[in-house]
């Protein structure tokens, strides 16, 4: 039977017999990493052994490896143009001579951990083997590769079907044994294809999920994410273990300026969103690499709270706006925002917080590490242009 067409009666059997990917133990807090597509896309000739096993050793070179990221993940277009004649998956022999464990292998010699990518479909989005027809089996070899985070496409399956879908297949991971971070896309297509989506589910099954368009290096791009985050409430459904993946970050590719890419790092920080890099990690300017590696602003995207931030309020006549989310420690993460065109004053009051007007609080700013207070009422910065300020809160 193949896994697209699964009957009720064999999913309610494994969900009588398995736990679902919530469950799994796994993604307490937004997963942090790298992801060759941003960067690399599907260009064979660069999507190589060595290339990957580079980016794997410059995030620990480079310092990212410390600060908390962790895993290394290979997209599409790895694999061979068939099966092997057992019918499992295998990796382009030319490109990845030494086969998929021995990368893993070598990512967990580094103390990181390895993630690939498959689809749903009869082929990937690349136009690679898919995985339709084979779920057990696929993700038996990806268990017995090592694999610890796997990210599945839907290209070329029927939009329609994709909560059964995802669900055998989640189930089929968890049948191995293997625990593996399980990252779905399940309502991207939901939203491409103006299909209601079932969110309450979705978080009992995958540990993130993919929501809209593929990010691009560019403003317009992931302003538009943001954006989308809002107007669905997409904060309504994360927490410890199950995220909204607003995509893998740009920072670093060439297409933004300094200040573009702080505030892209800022408010996907703000989102609690997975902080996957997608530049290339052996060629990074310092610059790229103290957004990067900003502890005080990656502290805020793991909060151990997992509380998604919102957009407290947008002036869509000078481009200003406020983030904010609560933290664990009983402060505040705020972000000033300015997609203006002109640096404008920004304001965040108490009030938004949800704080007394009269409270008295320290701010702290997470990009220039300086700190002012205590103050009352609200804090008001000035925001250059295509910029963000990003500051912690804290009652005295």
């Amino acid at each position: 039977m193949r896994a697209t067409t699964l009957s009720l009666a064999l999913l309610l059997f494994f969900v009588a017999s398995s736990v679902l990917g919530l469950n799994n133990g796994l993604a307490r807090t937004p997963p942090m990493g790298w992801n060759s597509w941003n960067h690399y896309g599907c260009r064979t000739n660069l999507l190589t052994e060595q290339m990957f096993m580079s980016q794997a050793k410059a995030m620990v070179d480079s310092g990212m490896a410390k600060v908390g990221y962790q895993y290394i993940n290979l997209d599409d277009c790895w694999l061979a143009s068939e099966r092997d004649a057992q019918g499992r998956l295998q990796p382009d022999p030319v490109r990845f001579p030494h086969g998929i464990k021995y990368l893993a292998d070598y990512v967990h010699s580094l103390g990181l951990k390895f993630g690939i990518y498959e689809d749903t479909g009869p082929k990937t989005c690349g136009g690679w083997p898919g995985s339709e027809g084979y779920y057990k089996i696929d993700a038996q070899t990806y268990a017995e590769w090592d694999v610890d985070y796997f990210k599945l496409d839907g290209c070329f399956s029927n939009a329609t079907q994709m909560k059964e879908i995802y669900t055998s297949y989640g189930l089929y991971l968890n049948q191995t044994g293997r625990p593996m971070v399980y990252s779905c896309s399940w309502p991207t297509y939901a939203f491409v294809h103006q299909l209601p989506m079932d969110w309450d589910y979705i978080i009992t099954i995958c540990n993130l999920w993919r929501e809209y368009y593929d990010i691009k290096d560019d403003w317009n791009s992931w302003t538009n994410i943001l954006d989308y985050q809002a107007s669905a409430a997409l904060n309504r459904w994360a927490g410890p273990g199950h995220w909204n993946d607003p995509d893998m970050l740009e920072v670093g590719n060439g297409g933004q300026t300094f200040e573009e890419y702080k505030a892209h790092f800022s408010l996907w920080a703000i989102l609690a969103a997975p902080l996957v890099a997608g530049n290339d990690l052996t060629n990074m300017t310092q610059q790229t690499l103290s957004i990067l590696t900003n502890e005080e602003v990656i502290k805020v995207d793991q909060d151990p709270m997992g509380v998604q931030g919102t957009r407290l309020w947008q002036n869509t006549t000078t481009g200003t706006e406020v983030w904010a989310r609560p933290l664990q420690d009983k402060s505040h993460a705020v972000v000033l925002f300015n997609r203006g065109a002109a640096a404008s004053n920004v304001t965040v009051t108490w009030e938004s917080l949800g704080l007394a007007s009269t409270s008295k609080a320290n701010i702290r700013d997470l990009w220039d590490k300086k700190d002012s207070g205590p103050v009352s009422q609200q804090f008001t910065a000035s925001v250059a242009s295509h910029a963000a300020i990003m500051v912690k809160i804290s009652l005295v």
